[in-house]
């Protein structure tokens, strides 16, 4: 289980994962997935559609990379 206090966007995401992969639908998937898989402080949530790659610092989740599979 992984616990944190607010999820966050990097730098990363906004420039280049933002405008094609909505905020709403990352944190929606967040909330939701009880499928995380955890390497050290970085975090893999992967769905049948979705990848999102977050890490995981002073109980803050920041969102690096959210995408669509192809």
């Amino acid at each position: 289980m992984v616990h944190f206090t607010s999820i966050r966007k990097t730098r990363h995401y906004i420039l280049h994962h933002e405008r094609n992969f909505p905020w709403s639908k990352v944190v929606e998937i967040i909330m939701t997935t009880k499928n995380i898989r955890k390497k050290g402080s970085v975090l893999e949530i992967e769905t049948s559609d979705h990848y999102i790659l977050c890490k995981l610092e002073n109980k803050i989740l920041w969102v690096i990379n959210a995408k669509y599979k192809t």
